[in-house]
């Protein structure tokens, strides 16, 4: 009924070393299964007559229509591709570096960096790793065909994603496990009876357990490393699943959306679905493949109803509609909704959309956990490169804005204000190909190891006491443990020369907790990637 298939290749073995990365947006929606998607505490842009772009980045050859792939933030550089070119750019949107992959992009391309090592999604439906300290390819998967539209999910050294092929009875695909140092297949699985495309929609690993579904409608639990399936839940007969999986750990559980309009709220006993509930997020829904987002127990989802594009604000317990917002005429709402906090912690936020109509811009309003009503402002409209928008947005430390229209240009948007530290006004598009004088000066990068074999011991008497320990791997570092509450912000403990610390949980939310090394060299620190996270219950 369903057909797995293991295969194995030999690839290159490669050692890498580790760099400097902030741990911004490394993904679609900055997503980890932890919880927390696409939610950021940086000081979003919120005055509607200052929003305006700090610079902007044409990649589209004069082209029409040219996509662009969701821009990658490390504290260095951002990171984006253009048909078969990754771009490497500085935070003034110059082009630091640039490279020839060998497959072009679709028409999305949801890149992930994991350490230093860029996975990139690619026509055909491969996978292509790429050295970012190199800028060289160190692995190309096998070729699965179709397009690659999906989401990728990286765990514990492997990577989940699915392929599209798109023909005249619907769509089908395959999704597929990989080694992630070497590009091998682990596993791959496609359905049949019920073939269905992997089309915008992704995978999420939960209670050990890696779970996707497509445009059968189909939720699969799939084993992570062998081609053992736990379960199939049908969620849907007639309808598609193009949007992500997104976790909440304040309710433990799963959500995700079909194109009629219909949010599910997914609860799994070990590796088998246990309990689905499911609600209409509007009246006369049209069309929605937005990734819901999930914050403070609502749920953020963008879509069409009628003619209008809106976004709904729903109970993330109970899946109640709290309010709609209505957008502009024909201008659905697919990008996944970005959430700020700006910092405050009484529960107020501010939601960040695109909208799928010319000319492509960002559009926002604000939530309370009180709120019954909202409207939908515009922050920024593209003057030139005016075109319809697929892209979800994403957030630098800063607060600045970046996202994509179908014009292939990179936007940063921000308040346009006289200040020290941002250009005043905004940049024309220029071109994407370097001259050699805007060539950087090659700098010398301190290399800080991450902390290994780390382990979490339960106290015998006290079972709220629990206590970690790791092995350092750069002389003279530091180590820095990050602890987060539930929902709540990760906090930090620096921890100087021991290889071990004691940590007391308070109240019964989960702890997550995760590692990693730094190292102060000429007044600057830097620092390592970080360990996996480890869960306290």
């Amino acid at each position: 009924m369903k057909k797995n298939r293991i295969k194995t290749y030999l690839s290159l073995v490669f050692v890498a070393s580790v760099i400097l990365l902030s741990c911004a947006f490394t993904t679609f929606r900055g997503e980890t299964g932890t919880g927390a998607a696409n939610v950021v505490s940086a000081l979003t842009p919120i005055d509607t007559n200052k929003g305006g772009t700090i610079w902007t980045r044409s990649f589209s050859d004069g082209r029409a229509t040219s996509y662009n792939s969701i821009p990658i933030l490390t504290k260095e550089a951002i990171y984006i591709v253009n048909a078969n070119q990754l771009y490497e750019l500085d935070y003034n949107g110059n082009i630091l570096r640039q490279y020839t992959l060998s497959h072009k992009m679709n028409s999305v391309c949801n890149v992930l960096l994991h350490d230093n090592i860029l996975y990139i999604p690619l026509n055909g439906g491969i996978m292509e790793a790429v050295d970012i300290t190199t800028m060289k390819t160190i692995w190309i998967s096998e070729q699965f065909g179709g397009q690659s539209l999906a989401t990728t999910f990286y765990y514990q050294g492997y990577l989940y994603s699915g392929t599209t092929t798109v023909n005249n009875n619907g769509t089908s695909g395959t999704f597929y496990c990989l080694n992630a140092s070497d590009g091998t297949t682990k596993w791959t699985y496609e359905d049949d009876t019920h073939p269905g495309g992997y089309y915008w929609s992704g995978g999420i690993v939960h209670n050990n357990a890696l779970y996707f579904c497509g445009d059968n409608g189909k939720l699969i639990s799939h084993s992570l490393l062998t081609d053992e399936i736990y379960d199939t839940y049908t969620l849907t007969d007639n309808a598609k699943i193009r949007a992500g999986i997104t976790y909440d750990d304040e309710t433990d559980a799963l959500y995700t959306i079909s194109n009629d309009g219909t949010l599910y709220q997914i609860f799994t006993h070990t590796t088998v679905t246990s309990k689905v509930n499911k609600t209409k997020i509007a009246e006369n829904i049209t069309n929605c493949t937005s990734t819901p987002t999930i914050y403070n127990k609502r749920i953020y989802v963008g879509g069409m109803a009628g003619k209008n594009g809106i976004i709904s604000v729903l109970n993330a317990t109970n899946l109640s509609v709290c309010y709609t917002v209505t957008g502009a005429p024909g201008a659905e709402i697919k990008s996944s909704p970005l959430v700020s906090t700006r910092g405050n912690t009484n529960g107020s936020v501010y939601v960040y959309v695109s909208a799928n109509a010319s000319p492509g811009g960002v559009y926002y309003f604000a939530d309370t956990p009180q709120t019954t009503a909202g409207i939908l402002k515009t922050l920024y409209l593209p003057a030139q490169a005016k075109q319809y928008c697929l892209s979800s947005i994403v957030a630098g430390d800063d607060g600045t804005l970046y996202y994509s229209n179908d014009s292939g240009t990179l936007f940063a948007v921000y308040e346009v204000v006289i200040s020290s530290d941002r250009i005043t006004t905004p940049t024309p598009i220029v071109s994407p190909s370097p001259s050699p004088s805007s060539t950087p000066k090659k700098t010398t990068k301190i290399k800080v190891k991450k902390p290994t074999k780390v382990k979490m011991k339960r106290g015998k008497k006290n079972k709220k006491k629990y206590m970690v320990s790791w092995k350092k791997n750069t002389k003279n570092s530091q180590t820095v443990i990050y602890i987060k509450k539930g929902s709540g912000k990760w906090s930090k403990k620096i921890v100087k020369a021991k290889t071990n610390a004691t940590i007391i949980k308070k109240g019964k939310k989960k702890y997550r907790i995760r590692l990693r090394s730094r190292l102060k060299k000429s007044g600057k620190w830097y620092y390592s990637s970080y360990t996996k996270i480890f869960l306290l219950k």
